[in-house]
């Protein structure tokens, strides 16, 4: 039968014959190949993501511990009484003056209680922004500044101008259902 083919039927025949093999050949090994190829990939990129998660685990667990010791249950004193007393000591050390006691509203519903305090502090630019910054970040977690608004009033006796810093925090307490 291949006897009575010419040459280039033969060609075609051998080309035709190459290409099935290729075709079967790419089927059979080569596909499986290139999707395990793709898959280790896949997997080493995963493996240097994992490294990278692992390196910021003791940043993370810091954070965690700092949350939970600032939403601990075990210390009874208030909101309102940890940051009149943070307040207070700053106000001490640098003198500054709280010129406002602290103003304490709360809101209450089924499932959260809102607690709102204002505070007003007398002195100057510099430890007041300060005193600002200080709240924001070491009681992040405790209560939230919702607004800070500085204002100058003329004192009549002494001729000069005093600036104020009023303070207005929120804490949010998530009530449970104990039944």
């Amino acid at each position: 039968m291949f006897n009575k083919l010419s040459y280039k039927q033969k060609s075609y025949l051998l080309l035709a014959g190459l290409l099935l093999f290729l075709v079967v050949g790419y089927q059979f090994s080569f596909s499986y190949t290139l999707e395990l190829n793709s898959q280790i990939k896949e997997k080493e990129q995963k493996l240097i993501w994992l490294k990278e998660k692992e390196k910021e685990l003791p940043v993370l667990q810091a954070k965690m511990n700092e949350f939970e010791k600032a939403y601990s249950k075990t210390d009874s004193s208030s909101v309102r009484d940890k940051l009149t007393a943070c307040i207070s000591d700053f106000a001490d050390k640098n003198n500054c003056l709280v010129t406002e006691i602290p103003h304490n509203s709360s809101f209450k519903n089924s499932h959260l209680k809102v607690q709102t305090n204002t505070f007003t502090i007398k002195g100057n630019f510099n430890h007041l922004l300060t005193l600002l910054y200080m709240l924001e970040n070491d009681y992040k977690y405790l209560a939230k500044i919702m607004s800070a608004r500085f204002f100058k009033i003329r004192d009549p006796q002494t001729k000069k101008e005093n600036l104020y810093l009023t303070v207005i925090s929120q804490s949010f307490e998530q009530k449970t259902n104990q039944k």
